[in-house]
């Protein structure tokens, strides 16, 4: 090695033993931030190697002196003068000899350095320490996403996005390009841009909103001055597609001025009602000249009805105009103006042209989402803004819940998807979507556009079914998504008992018993034959069967029992009810593999016990015992049944048991114990091998349950496929393969 390398190599050794020394050091009067590397080439060059001033080190070295240690920018001080400790002097600093001329006087001089610093004395304050000087240092030290990658920054190993067509979520992949549906694969990390065979070049997007992010998205509402409450507002209470939307309304979902949370959204005493008036209004907009544009936009509206629902019908000659109504009023036909009615118009050089009247669907929506679609052509080449306006005219009939807007475009339309009713609209090959034309509300000959909707639920790949709950593992699974608690996070859920009844007290309180049409038999507890103590029963008093001698014929015994209302819990859990249950029916004793139930189609199942989930008063069927094939032989078997679809909801329990006929009714009949109502952060794949019926084996499998792995298929002992496989290694018998079962016929005068 050269001298000069030598030397270098070791005026790098001393700067490392410095900041050991001295923690944190400042050169030229400058914090440290460049690592232990460059702080060494900064000693050496006299500062040059690390500077915040971006001037390039030849500008910033023009016009000065060597004054034989000193750098004249920094007003004459020496090498060292400017490496000093943060927190104070660096130890022995004057033993060191910055003038040293060998390599070999170097090396010393760093050798006595590292053994006058006491271990005692060195600064254990975190310091710029370099941990890299590359990128290919930085492998293996961070972990890193699939869309991640490591940089070296100053030194330090840091998590830097991947270029595209890598991406961390979907706004990566914005390629610019209007006809394109940009996304992020969250399994591969990788964009994808799918082109839409319907869309065109130049198409430009005015605006396009699902108020998710909580705003309004550029709109402006002005509120009339005895509005009070009653607003415009982003709210999440409904939603035509993700989960926000922009509503007109208060917070008791009205638009009656006098009422409020604070009074239970009733009219309070002494305020009268008052009349509400609020536009809503975009900002101006462009649209290019020569084009087709139009607005579109879903609508869920109550409002007051119509005067045609209290007065008659009428014929008004000419026809009554856009926002009002023909009605016989004391025997005549006149046009009266409707209050409570929605318009939308384009506002253009201070001129307003009406596009719509909520009069043409009937003021109301009835319950659901309605899209609404403009052509506003017409204004090509000028600038326009688009505005919805509501009032009512009197504080009179304003409780109806208002008005919800969503899903919002204002865009140009390709050519090729202007439409008639006779034009069939191109497929835009995506799956999730179903495509027809949908005409104006303002145009002519039934003139629209072909607009694809969304299939709800329906998803091509797991990105699209983020539904923003990092406590939950989101996948697209045949089309659907599907979203479910995150085993790998415990944190996020926490498993609890929400309702549980060992039925020992004598008395089913807290159950109701209906629908039963016998007074011999019925649900009622029992106090013993229960797993441990009671049990819950559908028997008569005695509990040894549930005969009814005065029901004959057809006529069967029947109940049903239900819980209190109960409010199932929301978010990454599963809800489950457990219980344990002993069966004895008319099918004890029958084969499983003979179970048929109803015995002949058409006719009532026989001896059938249900769970079910009554939500609002409709019941469905959850569990049934055509699981357990009709009976669990006089013994106790656990039973889960899983409740994710009322998730959040409020529902009741309900065990059924219907006899369907008075014959061989002289059976113990249904026992339930132990029930319970379980938040669980897991669930089984399956529970029953019966759960498994549907699964298709091949001849000698039988179709099993493998709780952790789900539904599968197994050898049935003894089944064969050939005769080979029944030998029996008796040479005294013919063996054989018949109808799958091994038979072994003894081969007469044999001896073995």
């Amino acid at each position: 090695m050269a001298v000069e390398e030598m030397a270098t190599q070791a005026m790098a050794t001393r700067a490392m033993a410095r900041m050991r020394a001295g923690g944190n050091l400042q050169y030229g009067g400058l914090l440290h931030h460049c690592g232990v590397l460059a702080l060494a080439l900064a000693v050496i060059a006299g500062g040059a190697a690390c500077s915040s001033d971006p001037k390039p080190a030849a500008a910033k070295d023009a016009g000065k002196t060597d004054t034989g240690g000193q750098d004249a920018s920094d007003g004459g001080a020496t090498d060292t003068d400017v490496l000093t400790d943060t927190e104070g002097e660096l130890p022995d600093v004057e033993d060191i000899d910055d003038t040293a001329d060998t390599a070999e006087e170097i090396l010393v001089d760093v050798e006595e350095i590292e053994q006058d610093v006491p271990v005692a004395e060195v600064d254990t304050q975190p310091v710029d320490t370099a941990q890299c000087g590359t990128a290919t240092d930085c492998a293996g030290v961070l972990t890193l996403q699939p869309c991640q990658e490591a940089i070296c920054d100053l030194g330090m190993c840091k998590p830097v996005p991947k270029p595209y067509p890598s991406c961390c979520n979907s706004a990566a992949c914005n390629d610019k390009d209007e006809c394109t549906q940009d996304s992020c694969d969250a399994a591969t990390a990788q964009c994808v841009n799918k082109v839409d065979p319907n869309c065109c070049s130049g198409k430009l997007t005015l605006l396009k909103t699902g108020f998710e992010a909580g705003g309004f998205d550029g709109l402006k509402a002005v509120e009339g001055p005895t509005n009070g409450s009653v607003l415009w507002h982003p709210t999440e209470h409904r939603a035509h597609s993700g989960t926000g939307s922009l509503y007109f309304g208060n917070e008791c979902y009205s638009y009656d001025t006098s009422a409020s949370l604070e009074d239970g959204c009733k009219p309070k005493a002494g305020l009268e009602p008052a009349a509400v008036q609020t536009s809503l209004v975009s900002p101006d907009y462009v649209l290019p000249a020569g084009s087709t544009a139009h607005l579109v936009f879903w609508l869920w509206l109550d409002a007051e009805p119509p005067y045609t629902s209290s007065f008659s019908a009428g014929t008004c000659k000419p026809t009554c105009p856009q926002g009002s109504s023909c009605v016989v009023v004391n025997g005549a036909a006149q046009c009266l103006v409707e209050k409570d009615v929605l318009s939308v118009a384009v506002v253009e050089a201070a001129k307003t042209t009406p596009l719509f009247w909520s009069t043409q669907i009937g003021k109301t929506t009835a319950g659901t989402w309605k899209r609404v679609a403009l052509d506003v052509s017409a204004w090509a080449g000028k600038t326009i803004k688009l505005q919805w306006q509501f009032q009512t005219g009197t504080g009179i009939k304003n409780t109806y819940e208002g008005i919800y807007l969503d899903d919002v475009v204002i865009e140009t339309v390709c050519t090729q998807l202007v439409c008639d009713p006779n034009t069939t609209c191109k497929d835009d090959g995506n799956a999730c979507t179903t495509e027809g034309c949908v005409p104006y509300s303002n145009g002519n000959g039934g003139v629209g556009a072909c607009l694809f909707d969304k299939v709800p639920g329906c998803c091509a790949q797991d990105s699209e079914c983020d539904d923003a709950n990092t406590c939950t593992v989101d996948t697209c699974s045949n089309g659907q998504c599907q979203s479910k608690p995150d085993a790998s996070k415990p944190n996020c859920c926490k498993q609890t008992v929400s309702l549980y009844d060992g039925f020992d007290a004598g008395n089913i309180e807290g159950w109701t018993a209906q629908q039963q049409n016998s007074t011999q038999v019925g649900w009622h507890a029992v106090p013993t034959g229960g797993v441990t103590g009671g049990a819950l029963a559908f028997s008569d008093q005695s509990g040894d069967s549930y005969a009814d001698p005065e029901l004959t014929g057809d006529a069967g015994p029947k109940g049903l029992v239900c819980s209190a209302p109960l409010t199932l819990k929301q978010g990454s859990v599963y809800n489950l009810l457990t219980f344990q249950l002993k069966l004895e029916t008319e099918w004890s004793g029958y084969p499983s593999k003979d179970y048929k139930n109803p015995p002949v189609d058409g006719l009532p199942k026989y001896d059938w016990f249900t769970v079910q989930v009554m939500e609002q008063g409709a019941a469905k069927v959850v569990w049934s015992s055509d699981l357990v094939y009709g009976t669990t032989g006089g013994l106790w078997q656990p039973v889960t049944v899983p409740l994710d679809a009322w998730q959040g909801k409020t529902v009741q329990l309900c065990l059924g048991f219907d006899a369907a006929d008075a014959n061989k009714n002289d059976f113990a009949g249904p026992m339930v114990d132990e029930l319970a109502l379980k938040v669980a952060c897991s669930k089984q794949a399956c529970y029953l091998d019966s759960e498994c019926d549907g699964l298709t084996c091949a001849t000698c499998q039988k179709a099993i349950c493998d709780p952790g792995v789900g539904c599968g298929c197994q050898a049935v002992v003894g089944c064969c496929l050939k005769d080979s496989e029944c030998d029996d290694g008796n040479i005294c018998t013919t063996d054989s393969c018949k109808t799958s079962a091994c038979v072994h016929d003894p081969v007469p005068d044999c001896t073995p």
